[in-house]
């Protein structure tokens, strides 16, 4: 189970390196359209935090259900975000996506 957790750790460490660094890099180049690696990004955030959050209660482990319950709304927002700006393409979406991995990550680093 630890061995899992841990697989699931890096594998939503990933997901955040590829929705913020894809972001910081479209906004380097100018791009404000959401893309396919976006939405992929966004789907493994929000389903291996879930994960996470289930198996951190499976194993005992202290979970901080304020922390979680923002994250994961953080998390939704930018699945939402990114799925709804695929379609309609408002620069403002990909601002929204961009601005809510940021914030979602402050949440993760300093509440504690």
């Amino acid at each position: 189970m630890e061995t899992l957790r841990l697989v699931l750790v890096f594998l939503h460490l990933s997901g955040f390196a590829a929705l913020v660094g894809g972001f910081l890099r479209q906004m380097q180049l100018g791009i404000t359209l959401i893309g396919r690696p976006v939405i992929i990004a966004a789907v493994a955030q929000f389903v291996t935090g879930a994960l996470l959050i289930w198996i951190r209660t499976a194993l005992d482990m202290s979970v901080a259900d304020g922390k979680m319950a923002v994250k994961a709304g953080l998390d939704l927002t930018i699945l939402l975000l990114a799925v709804a700006g695929t379609r309609i393409r408002p620069t403002w979406m990909f601002y929204g996506v961009g601005a809510s991995a940021i914030a979602a990550t402050g949440v993760a680093v300093f509440w504690t």
